[in-house]
């Protein structure tokens, strides 16, 4: 049992949740889903609680989307922070090397103060997101 519910249903949860926010923060296409922040996480509370679990109490399944959404979210901002920091350093030393703050450290620090922007989403957005989702969750398992 993980925050009293069932390993295997807490961990698909999870490891789809974080797949997803992989795919939606690393491929640049479809970073355009986070124009509207809270729609990537109430989908993805209300598709957990929904598919993997028969919940149809609205504060478990709250407690649910709410629980694997955010640690979910906590490890990709552990991945994505530091990737986009290393990344845009790539990327500056690829283009010459040279720009405005100077060499590709300069743009390495400019992509990580980027992706540390996601830590006001992750604070502020993700958990109504995962809450309004939890409890669509709910409804449709009802």
């Amino acid at each position: 049992m993980i925050f009293g519910f069932e390993e295997e249903k807490f961990k698909k949860s999870f490891g789809i949740i974080f797949g997803v926010l992989l795919v939606t923060g690393f491929v640049p296409i479809l970073n355009l889903v986070r124009i509207v922040p809270l729609f990537k996480e109430v989908a993805l509370g209300a598709a957990v609680v929904a598919v993997f679990t028969s919940i149809t109490d609205t504060k478990t399944a709250v407690k649910f989307a709410l629980a694997t959404g955010m640690l979910a979210a906590v490890a990709f901002n552990i991945v994505y922070i530091p990737g986009q920091i290393i990344m845009g350093g790539a990327i500056g030393a690829a283009s010459g090397g040279e720009t405005a703050m100077g060499s590709g450290a300069g743009m390495a620090l400019l992509s990580g103060l980027g992706a540390l922007t996601n830590l006001f989403g992750l604070l502020l957005f993700s958990p109504i997101g995962y809450t309004i989702g939890g409890v669509l969750g709910s409804v449709l398992n009802q």
